[in-house]
């Protein structure tokens, strides 16, 4: 048979062996044409698994800490939804209420010019100018109760200008300034109202958010305000995650 050695194995404190009530029963290994056999400490065996214990709960802690953080933002951005959309409904009624003080403005000037050449150019003139002035007078008065068909004079105002030279370029960039308006107006609004859906953070209003496209929504929008424009896809993102 072959000689048997016993190798004293020692963990942390436990110099002897012998003396730890935990101690291992020899196991016997051939080394070297000898059995060998390793007396060893298992004191610190529960210490190992109350590190992996308190590990597991620091994970735990974490991912519970992280998922708060991540539901605080997503509140706070929906919050933020509602506010921006406020604030786009806001812009598009001051665009609006700006242009026609433009288009108000002008006429009156442009009236004068129209009185000044009724003189030099005759009935024809008088007659043409006449109705532009009807139709613009309208457009003014009723662009707050009916905007489409205030557009619509200011529209037949430039068509009618056409060879006729009636119209002042200065007049002609404020209604082109109001029919920008109009356009900007309904597409703040438009993404406005998506905006109000997609902070119910439903599954109905998460499907609208799939279904739109921001980046072409806030185009249209002509907000040329880059740090607006941002402050919309952040909240965006951290609602819908797109």
């Amino acid at each position: 048979a072959l000689p048997i050695f016993y190798v004293r194995a020692s963990r942390d404190n436990h110099s002897n062996t012998d003396s730890c009530p935990a101690r291992l029963q020899p196991q016997k290994t051939a080394i070297m044409g000898s059995t060998v056999g390793v007396a060893a400490c298992r004191c610190n065996d529960g210490e190992d698994k109350t590190e992996a214990v308190d590990e597991g709960i620091l994970r735990i802690a974490d991912a519970d800490q992280k998922l708060r953080v991540e539901k605080e933002k997503r509140e706070d951005s929906k919050k933020k939804m509602v506010t921006y959309a406020k604030t786009l409904r806001a812009r598009k009624e001051k665009a609006l209420i700006e242009s026609w003080k433009k288009v108000e403005a002008e006429y009156a000037v442009q009236k004068m010019i129209w009185q000044s050449l009724s003189l030099q150019r005759g009935a024809s003139h008088q007659g043409a100018a006449a109705m532009m002035e009807s139709k613009l007078e309208f457009a003014i008065q009723s662009h707050t109760n009916d905007l489409a068909s205030a557009v619509e004079a200011l529209e037949a105002c430039v068509e009618k200008n056409q060879g006729l030279d009636l119209l002042g370029s200065a007049m002609a960039e404020c209604i082109q300034a109001v029919k920008t308006a109009k356009v900007r107006g309904e597409a703040r609004k438009e993404l406005a109202e998506l905006l109000d859906v997609v902070a119910q953070d439903t599954e109905a209003s998460a499907a609208t958010a799939r279904a739109a496209n921001l980046l072409t929504m806030l185009g249209a929008c002509g907000l040329e305000d880059p740090k607006f424009e941002l402050a919309i896809k952040t909240a965006w993102k951290a609602v819908t995650g797109n």
